[in-house]
């Protein structure tokens, strides 16, 4: 099957000009960048993430995923020692707000619901959706949906997104992947909307024939880390976040997961 593209040059320039609006790319002040300070929280950084690929997933024996590389990067950026904690991704706000993980890394889009209860780095990626549809489907484009049953895992982004932008269609949710997925298997939804990044691994695993999906960019939606509100650490993950961009590191990690695209001399000019 084919690569998805999922950043393009426009959408590595939104990224770095996210970062340079909110002031990412000016000196921080010297408690932000005193690794000792970033024990605040004792020396290891728990990180729920989804196991789903690419997000966070093991081969080999060897946990990989584009999140969890991120992640990594970020904890040791501040000195940290990273321990992953693998998770459905509706036990992964519970979990936080419990104190049973530190911080979340599983493509979360910021949104200003989320925004009223927690904090968000700043931004590693942009929010790229994605309908998938049946073998034979008469659905090739966004604008086919109209009209027809959309399933949709309960709570995600995409619920609420679905919900503002398409009102001519049939909302059914499930709560888990699998659950939407044997959905469409079943006749009961026309499509699943969700996110792009998981598409490829959905279209392996599904037990019904899936078609290639149709994705595109939301804009102004972009994903970041997720930490309690008021996490004295933030500023650490920030700045650990903007050297990895500076550094080459993200297009490194990007690339890694995601078909390449000729981003190198935007992030060189950048002081990469």
């Amino acid at each position: 099957m084919n690569k998805i593209k999922f950043v393009v040059i426009g959408g590595a320039l939104a990224l770095l000009g996210a970062i340079v609006l909110s002031g990412q790319l000016s000196d921080p002040e010297p408690a932000a960048t005193d690794k000792a300070s970033a024990t605040v929280g004792g020396d290891t950084l728990r990180v729920g993430v989804e196991s789903t690929e690419p997000v966070f997933y093991t081969r080999g024996g060897t946990a990989k995923g584009f999140d969890y590389e991120m992640a990594r990067g970020v904890a040791e950026g501040m000195g940290l020692e990273p321990e992953f904690v693998p998770m459905e991704f509706d036990e992964l706000f519970p979990a936080l707000r419990a104190g049973k993980i530190d911080m979340i890394g599983a493509q979360v889009t910021s949104t200003s619901e989320l925004e009223r209860e927690f904090d968000f780095s700043t931004p590693y990626f942009s929010t790229y959706v994605a309908f998938l549809t049946p073998e034979g489907s008469t659905i090739q484009t966004r604008r086919d949906v109209n009209g027809k049953r959309v399933a949709v895992v309960d709570g995600a982004i995409q619920e609420s997104y679905l919900k503002e932008k398409y009102h001519n269609v049939e909302i059914v949710k499930a709560p888990n992947v699998g659950a939407a997925v044997n959905l469409i298997e079943n006749g009961a939804a026309d499509a699943f909307f969700h996110g792009a990044p998981y598409a490829q691994s959905i279209i392996k695993s599904a037990p019904t024939p899936l078609e290639e999906p149709i994705v595109y960019q939301v804009k102004d939606a972009p994903i970041g880390f997720v930490v309690r509100s008021g996490d004295q650490r933030k500023a650490q993950m920030d700045e650990a976040l903007r050297d990895m961009i500076l550094s080459g590191q993200w297009l490194r990690i990007k690339t890694d997961y995601f078909e390449a695209d000729p981003l190198d001399d935007v992030f060189r000019e950048k002081g990469s």
